[in-house]
């Protein structure tokens, strides 16, 4: 219950912030897919950095565009086989520092469900490159490879996301430690070693890069963020109610 309420009440706290106080300009990603529409097949990096996605899906069945936090959002149906492919990813395959997040809205607890990234699981040797941001089992959960084999990551607590509701989550990496934030609290540190090996494939969003719809993502999506630095707790906050309405 704790955790329904945090996600539902999250919009109404940063409108009451902003009532009272100023807020400093949100920061600027990289990588940002806004999901307000699919324009021609193509999900828009609103950044103008050339990150665009294209939207696949069993047939014609691309994702659903549905209400979300700030405007649309995209809705995945995990039978359908959806996601994004984003085929440029110069600058968000590996960077020295990184933010990641997103709204999300999952429609079931179990499995694993492939938020954003374009590492796959261990198949052949090692090294396994690349990085990924996943939702499992009813938590957060990062990761990514590392030139010598390993593969670090962060989880957050059983039942730190509860499905049925719009959760904000976030990962940010420095090079040596990864934190997790869920509604903009801080919710894990792990201490890790890198840096992130880039890999070569594709950033896929909303299911799995290796094995045909794996860890396909069942629920909404919004507001995908990929930054090259870390973000501080409060800016985290300010990327989250960016574009919510006054």
């Amino acid at each position: 219950m704790r955790n329904s309420m945090r996600a539902l009440s999250i919009a109404a706290a940063a409108l009451l912030l902003c009532a009272c106080t100023a807020l400093a300009q949100a920061p600027e990603p990289i990588a940002h897919w806004s999901m307000e529409q699919i324009a021609e097949g193509v999900v828009a990096d609103v950044t103008g950095n050339g990150h665009d996605a294209t939207a696949h899906g069993s047939g014609d069945a691309v994702p659903e565009v549905v209400p979300g936090v700030a405007g649309n959002a995209l809705r995945f149906h995990r039978e359908l086989e959806q996601y994004l492919l984003v085929e440029n990813i110069e600058g968000i395959a590996a960077p020295d520092e990184m933010t990641v997040m997103a709204w999300i809205r999952p429609g079931q607890r179990q499995g694993a469900h492939g938020i954003i990234g374009n590492k796959g699981d261990r198949a052949g040797d090692p090294p396994w490159p690349g990085w990924r941001l996943r939702y499992f089992w009813a938590r957060l959960i990062f990761q990514f490879g590392t030139a010598d084999g390993e593969e670090p990551q962060i989880s957050t607590e059983n039942w730190s996301i509860e499905p049925g509701f719009w959760h904000h989550v976030a990962v940010t990496w420095d090079g040596a430690q990864l934190r997790a934030y869920i509604n903009c609290d801080l919710a894990e540190v792990a201490e890790v070693d890198g840096p992130i090996m880039p890999g070569t494939r594709s950033i896929v969003i909303g299911n799995y890069v290796g094995r045909k719809n794996a860890y396909a993502f069942d629920g909404a999506i919004d507001e995908l963020k990929v930054f090259d630095r870390v973000l501080t707790q409060e800016e985290i906050f300010q990327a989250a109610v960016d574009g919510m309405p006054d």
